[in-house]
């Protein structure tokens, strides 16, 4: 076992495993609990979603891959324990388990419905992405209608969400969607998977400005570890590069982990799953920087931004 804890703010793995049928306790993929138990603890974000495009069949898949999640927990008791707050972590950790705490990636995955918003809190979720690629009736995304920001019924879900104690999450939302939730948010903002788009000029990234927002609401931004979104040359350091930008924005409270495990397919050299975190620290390491910071990139300021259940 190694000496290194994770807390990590993005995997597509319930979906994965759920299209394809691969066990959790080894997978193909990026992630799965025999490579997560080798930690000193490791927590995951598991997103509900599905490329499909927006329509009645979303919500099925949704509930659908939710079954498969509780299949999950049921299957590995001894491995992997369903988490909500920081406590709730923390206590995984001391048991010995992996933690699972849910995310909705997409809101038509809840076809934008604040009704199912509340089976989505019931289950659990403490982060929702907006949108997905596709705009839906909330915002438009950065992929699709990217100069829409949010509607009056993105409005009315945002208060939704944060009434029901659910993180709004801006990775994929649209420029002017991003900056309405700024405004608009009572409490932290995430953008779980994003990097800087001072660095890789691609719209899925955060400019410096969205960046200093984040923190300012006490937020958190996860690194991305997907190859087009990092740029450069594919190598180590340039994802490295992305941690030491947002680090001279003031970020050493907010940026952490959000590796999008299972959703992409191209990572820098060096990187192949969960299992190449360890190698990552101590690349950093090598760079100079200190234990204390490298404990609240790799776990500690998620844990604080995921806090506790609020109550209604």
């Amino acid at each position: 076992m190694n000496d290194l804890r994770v807390f990590d703010a993005h995997a597509d793995t319930v979906s994965f495993l759920h299209r394809y049928g691969y066990d959790i306790r080894r997978s193909p993929g990026h992630w799965d609990l025999t490579r997560a138990g080798a930690f000193a603890g490791f927590a995951q974000i598991f997103a509900l979603w599905s490329d499909w495009a927006p329509g009645d069949a979303l919500w099925r898949e949704c509930q659908a891959q939710h079954e498969t999640f509780l299949l999950l927990l049921e299957r590995c008791p001894g491995q992997l324990r369903h988490c909500r707050t920081a406590p709730d972590v923390e206590r995984a950790w001391a048991e010995g388990k992996t933690a699972a705490i849910l995310s909705v990636e997409g809101a038509e995955m809840l076809e934008c419905d604040i009704r199912k918003l509340d089976i989505a809190a019931d289950w659990g979720a403490r982060a929702l992405n907006l949108t997905w690629n596709f705009a839906n009736p909330l915002s438009g995304s950065s992929a699709e209608r990217p100069e829409q920001g949010l509607t009056a019924h993105g409005r009315d879900f945002l208060r939704a969400m944060e009434e029901r104690g659910i993180l709004p999450d801006v990775s994929h939302l649209s420029d002017p969607g991003t900056w309405d939730v700024l405004r608009m948010a009572r409490g932290p903002v995430i953008a779980s998977h994003s990097n800087a788009r001072a660095l890789c000029p691609h719209r899925r990234n955060l400019t410096d400005d969205q960046f200093r927002a984040i923190r300012d609401t006490g937020g958190f931004v996860g690194l991305n570890a997907y190859l087009p979104f990092v740029g450069g040359g594919g190598e180590l350091e340039d994802l490295a590069r992305h941690l030491e930008h947002f680090l001279s924005l003031g970020g050493e409270k907010t940026v952490g982990l959000g590796g999008d495990w299972d959703g992409c397919d191209a990572f820098p050299r060096g990187i192949t799953g969960i299992e190449s975190l360890p190698a990552f620290r101590d690349f950093l390491r090598r760079r100079g920087w200190p234990a204390d910071l490298l404990h609240d990139i790799f776990s500690r300021n998620l844990l604080r931004v995921i806090g506790g259940t609020k109550q209604l």
